[in-house]
């Protein structure tokens, strides 16, 4: 057995009593924690010595379309309404496999890099099956952890390689049955569901009951536009009896009270992604709601387009829009709050052990537990703007960045160390994702004219025709 002992270091567990332990240990056996605590045998061990730092449970992110990698804060200024048009009905039917594959691996490196050990990759860009093929190889290949969300999505292209649901679904399986088929993989499989509104009411119900077939997690993108019927399906799907606890609703930012109600009693998850929610008029996240309401609340990066891959940025900007929203209701009272209601250690759960548990996976990652997958961050204390460390969560939430992070550990490999990655060929993997942007735009623009079509071409607004009908059922 190959082992490891991470030293002297302020450890959070992120355990269910969320301990916290000072001068902390961590032995690794292999692939698995054997011990948290002090003093640990040091037989034989490789000694990582974190003084100074921060260890705990790598970040999970459970949502991020990694297929949009390779198109770096293109979308830095633009609405829901024009990431609609620009990128979902215009770009990504122009993806070939190798950008699915470049996106996918780059954004992997990133991940990782920012300590994020684990993440759902939403990769609704499957135009065919090759499509497919090579978003899960290239997860394969960067060594995280990972569910690939099989994209059911189907893409405005001219000739396309999936004419039915059913045809999307046989591949999915595909994907499961020859590349995914193990739930102990470094690499899983799930479902990224079509939003409700965009296919007929009867094909939603197939890609739901596919997921439930094949008892997978399955994620859609829910509740998060403002005045049209495209993705407004929580209500829907309750009085259809498919709301699951197997489920991950992203966004939700328009649900009522009903509607939060709903989502709790069936067990469902839902994830907020502050960055595009806050930019794109989709309202607030949603955290506060799901903390009054009991559901399990989670993060993502989401759209790379718009923002960098670093989960702690969402933490920190989804924690204080939670607080601000709160301490709003004292201020119009002339008030000041005596209290906060979410705590940085709330948030910090937000990104690990709720994550890890929304996907199935709470019994392999996402807490510092005896058993459990080694996957381990180790924050440096090094620089200036971690002098000098108190013992709280909010040092990682409010005082670390990506460039803290020494080492990674995924499944007891050290993917990170030294605050670079390992194994990895920087220039090579720069080269592809360089290459890859420049396909995109030239075929985009080849296709199209403009990366942004105009209103008037296919968008929310000029589907609310069909998306009604389509709900009519």
């Amino acid at each position: 057995m190959q082992k490891k002992l991470i030293t002297n270091a302020f450890v959070i567990t992120m355990d269910r009593q969320r301990r916290t332990i000072s001068r902390g240990e961590v032995l690794v056996g292999d692939d698995v924690i054997l011990a948290v605590g002090h003093d640990l045998p040091r037989d034989d061990a490789e000694i990582i010595d974190a003084r100074g730092g921060i260890v705990m449970p790598g970040f999970v992110d459970n949502h991020r379309h990694m297929w949009q990698t390779n198109l770096r804060s293109m979308l830095a200024d633009w609405t829901l309404h024009e990431y609609m048009r620009g990128i979902r009905f215009s770009i990504s039917p122009v993806l070939r496999p190798e950008d699915i594959a470049a996106g996918n691996y780059i954004g992997a490196l990133e991940a990782l890099n920012a300590g994020v050990t684990t993440v759902f990759d939403y990769s609704h860009s499957n135009n065919s099956p090759d499509h497919a093929t090579a978003g899960v190889e290239a997860l394969l290949r960067s060594g995280m952890r990972a569910v690939y969300g099989y994209g059911l999505v189907p893409a405005p292209v001219d000739h396309p390689a999936f004419t039915s649901v059913e045809d999307r679904i046989a591949d999915a399986h595909r994907i499961h049955d020859e590349l995914l088929p193990s739930r102990r993989a470094l690499v899983t499989m799930g479902l990224a569901l079509t939003e409700t509104g965009l296919i007929p009411w009867s094909d939603s119900v197939k890609e739901i009951q596919a997921a439930l077939d094949m008892r997978i997690p399955q994620s859609i993108h829910n509740n998060n536009y403002f005045g049209v019927t495209v993705s407004q399906g929580v209500a829907p799907m309750h009085r259809a009896g498919l709301l699951h606890e197997s489920q991950i609703h992203v966004h939700c930012n328009t649900s009522t009270p009903d509607e939060f109600r709903m989502l709790a009693d069936a067990g469902c998850t839902v994830v907020s992604t502050p960055d595009t929610e806050i930019q794109m008029g989709m309202g607030h996240p949603i955290f506060n709601e799901a903390r009054k309401y009991g559901i399990r609340s989670t993060v993502g990066c989401d759209i790379i387009t718009l923002n960098g891959g670093d989960i702690v940025g969402q933490l920190r900007l989804g924690l204080q829009d939670a607080r601000v929203r709160v301490n709003d209701t004292f201020n119009a009272r002339k008030e000041m709050p005596l209290v906060l209601e979410t705590s940085a250690m709330d948030a910090l759960a937000w990104g690990t052990i709720n994550g890890a548990e929304a996907l199935g996976l709470g019994s392999v990652t996402g807490s510092l537990e005896k058993g459990k997958q080694a996957d381990i961050i180790v924050i440096s204390g090094d620089e200036p703007n971690m002098w000098p460390i108190l013992e709280e969560a909010g040092m990682v939430v409010f005082h670390s960045h990506p460039a803290d992070i020494d080492t990674v550990l995924v499944g007891g490999k050290i993917v990170k160390r030294g605050g670079r990655l390992v194994g990895v060929d920087y220039a090579a993997a720069r080269r592809m994702a360089e290459e890859s942007r420049d396909a995109i735009l030239d075929a985009v623009r080849q296709s199209t004219g403009v990366v942004l079509p105009p209103e008037e071409s296919m968008s929310l607004i000029s589907v609310e025709e069909t998306a009604v009908r389509n709900m009519s059922r």
